[in-house]
């Protein structure tokens, strides 16, 4: 699970946590236990889970992170597998230290799979302080000058903690002042910040470790800062004055140009999606209208945020008005796995049902679906790397059920990022189709 800053209570709740139970005392031989983390750096994964010796440890999908368990001091093989497949990624021993958490990261260059392990001492930061491990799994940046200021300063008067190659871990560890801090990303030796992030709340005595990774959402060349604690959420940072983008899906019978703040922003076709357009993040008015130069929708909200990628969809309501949804899209690699937007955009239907049928499957028994999704709603579904027929299904009151349209068996492309959409077709034989547009 991701969350956008460090304020979130689940976060807060798992620091208290390891302040409680972190320090020494003079029952540690009775109780001694070591602890163990995953973190899934690996972007060409699916889900993946490890296993220590016959203890699960947890999954995590690219850029995410398992819960902590504990374990009676040893060594252990550690071994890595696919969640959908099985397949094994990757074995090694570890031993595992009494009062440590070892985080371990899965990573990946080319077709190879391996690891890096953080050490994490239990024991309490001084009163007043926290600690802080630094990590850099990014390729497209294979060297990076870390620094951090507390907030109210800039990058001038920012204090240079590390140099950090890819798949590097910090040998020492740094020690501040509880307090709210920003950090800054620059290429070796360099003095121009390539990555700035937002106010970072730093509010207990605890350790922190700070990942940098690469991101592979439809927006290229960006990064991630995360910080891991206990929890199985992963607080992930972006750039600041990173950009944004959009596209638009035009599910209306006509083809309809486009204004940005009453500055054009090209046309769509009817039951075509646009190319992506480039912007700078904040809030815009998007207006349509169609090939008359009628007006369909005036200034409806558009927000897009520093390094996100949204998608509007473009639709008539009940009675005929035109309406927009936006969704976000995800900014994982859509390899091994997609994460598909799914839409209902019939108006003559309440509910739709949505089934992606394997081939040893039927609708009965499809394991990936998505149920009752209401008009002008959107799900997000992770689809694993598979062959599918995909299934459109309405459930009368009476419970009599409709097949409204399906799909041949299809396989996904890796990479894209794609958008299923239930439309209304008035040449389709039920007057319904599935539309999957990337």
């Amino acid at each position: 699970m991701k969350a956008t800053g460090l304020t979130s209570c689940v976060l807060l709740a798992s620091a208290l946590v390891l302040s409680a139970c972190g320090g020494s005392s003079s029952n540690d031989s009775a109780t001694a236990e070591s602890f163990l983390q995953f973190y899934n750096g690996a972007a060409g994964t699916g889900n993946a889970i490890l296993s220590a010796g016959d203890k699960s440890v947890g999954s995590a999908t690219y850029g995410d992170v398992s819960s902590v368990i504990s374990l009676e001091p040893d060594s252990y093989t550690l071994q890595v597998k696919d969640v959908a497949t099985s397949a094994s990624l990757l074995s090694k021993d570890l031993p595992l230290v009494v009062d440590n958490k070892a985080l371990f990261i899965l990573t990946q260059q080319g077709q190879q799979y391996d690891y890096l392990t953080v050490d994490v001492s239990r024991t309490e930061p001084e009163e007043g302080k926290f600690k802080l491990h630094l990590v850099n799994l990014s390729a497209q940046h294979s060297q990076l000058d870390l620094y951090m200021a507390q907030v109210g300063n800039g990058f001038n008067n920012a204090d240079k903690l590390d140099s950090l190659s890819q798949n590097e871990v910090s040998t020492e560890v740094v020690n501040n002042d509880i307090g709210q801090y920003r950090f800054f990303l620059t290429a070796a030796g360099s003095q121009t910040p390539l990555f700035t992030t937002d106010a970072i709340n730093f509010a207990y005595r605890n350790s922190y470790v700070l990942i940098v990774r690469d991101k592979f959402g439809p927006i290229a060349n960006q990064l991630s800062l995360d910080i891991v604690l206990n929890s199985t959420t992963v607080a992930a940072h972006n750039d600041v004055d990173a950009g944004a983008q959009f596209r638009v899906y035009n599910s209306l019978a006509t083809s309809v140009a486009l204004t940005l703040d009453n500055v054009s922003a090209g046309s769509v076709a009817a039951g075509q999606l646009s190319a992506y357009q480039d912007h700078a993040k904040g809030d815009f008015s998007l207006s349509v209208r169609d090939a008359d130069n009628n007006l369909l929708l005036n200034s409806a909200l558009l927000s897009l945020a520093a390094g996100e990628s949204k998608a509007v969809l473009l639709y008539n309501n009940k009675a005929g008005a035109t309406e927009a949804l936006a969704v976000a899209e995800k900014d994982s690699p859509q390899q091994k796995s997609h994460d598909l937007i799914v839409a209902n955009l019939v108006a003559d239907f309440d509910r739709l049902q949505f089934y992606f049928v394997r081939q040893n499957e039927t609708i009965a028994d499809a394991r990936y679906h998505v149920k009752n999704l209401d008009f002008k709603k959107q799900q997000s579904l992770t689809l694993p790397e598979d062959y599918y027929a995909i299934a459109l299904v309405q459930v009368a009151e009476n419970g009599s059920t409709t097949l409204l349209d399906k799909t041949d068996l299809l396989q996904l492309t890796p990479g894209k990022h794609y958008i299923l959409l239930a439309e209304q077709d008035d040449a389709a034989p039920s007057g319904y189709k599935l539309t999957l547009a990337h």
